[in-house]
């Protein structure tokens, strides 16, 4: 971890500590790692569309990537890859996943590991009656635009295994953050079986945020949460997490950026790609993406980036 928060101040396991509004350092002053290890890249909510320049913002992220020393050995992509097609027609969604594809293929050839997003899952807050056995219905549309057999998933790299999870949970013409029975007993036995390694998990809606108590500029009730900012109900969960040696989890979605430390897992929130939605800084964090240095020890680092579209596009 960074200067900002180090392992030892936290004092205990279920103490939490947090940083809020971490450093955030242009491309051409990335730190290199302290010691050898694996170098990601965390690029979310890039909401690309047509309009507001999205896609020239998005080619400029990826375009950075090229600036990293050492360079990343594969990204991620946290959820919210086009503008929304929760309430978009099936030809508006063709457009920004077309736009969006179009973009990552001429400008990296990075690896690329996503995680589904509320604003990827096609029809569940449709304005016209919509069939939901049309092709490409809720979750049908992201698995195919994303190339996924199904939308939770594991790997290995390096010294480290890796978990991303669907916590996008369907409600009556919304969401909420939340993981099905299936998922959670895939996500135990998985777990288990990666016994011995570092264990990096990666979720669209944060599990655990402080961040998220701000995302609402102008609140009707002061520290409340509603469950389409934060995992609902994440205790049993954590259990999980906790009992499975995971290190590290690391979301998107507020569009800021946090640092938590809870019964002895890290958790990082990043910024958005796209900022304030192609808008310019979300309060007080810019348009960047997550740089994360991991030690096969289990210890990492994270860098949260700039790439200089906010200055660009004046």
């Amino acid at each position: 971890m960074s200067d900002l928060l180090s392992r030892r101040s936290v004092l205990a396991a279920g103490v939490a500590s947090f940083a809020c509004g971490a450093i955030v350092r242009p491309v051409a002053a990335v730190d290199a790692p302290a010691k050898p290890g694996l170098r990601i890249a965390h690029l979310t909510d890039m909401h690309v569309k047509p309009e507001a320049r999205a896609g020239e913002g998005y080619a400029a992220a990826l375009q950075s990537l090229a600036k990293l020393s050492p360079q990343p050995a594969f990204l991620v992509t946290g959820g919210d890859h086009v503008m929304d097609v929760m309430a978009s027609t099936r030809q508006r969604a063709d457009v920004q996943w077309s736009l969006y594809h179009k973009v990552l293929s001429d400008n990296t050839k990075l690896k690329t590991y996503p995680v589904v997003g509320n604003h990827d899952v096609f029809g569940w807050q449709s304005k016209e009656p919509l069939d939901e056995s049309a092709e490409g219905y809720g979750k049908a549309m992201s698995r195919d635009q994303l190339g996924l057999k199904q939308t939770f998933y594991s790997f290995d790299s390096g010294a480290w295994h890796f978990v991303v999870l669907d916590n996008i949970a369907r409600r009556e013409g919304s969401y909420y953050g939340d993981l099905d029975p299936e998922q959670t007993e895939w996500l135990a036995a998985d777990l288990a079986a990666a016994a011995g390694k570092p264990v990096c998990v990666f979720s669209h809606i944060p599990l655990v945020s402080v961040c998220a108590l701000f995302f609402n500029q102008k609140p009707k009730e002061f520290w409340r949460v509603g469950d389409n900012l934060l995992h609902r109900d994440v205790r049993p969960l954590l259990k999980i997490l906790a009992a499975g040696g995971v290190k590290l989890c690391v979301s998107g979605h507020i569009h800021l950026l946090d640092r938590v430390r809870f019964m002895d897992i890290d958790f990082v929130c990043d910024g958005a790609v796209s900022g304030s939605w192609w808008g310019g800084a979300f309060q007080h964090v810019p348009e960047g993406y997550g740089v994360f240095d991991l030690h096969d020890d289990g210890t990492w680092e994270h860098q949260y980036v700039t790439y200089g579209w906010e200055a660009e596009k004046k």
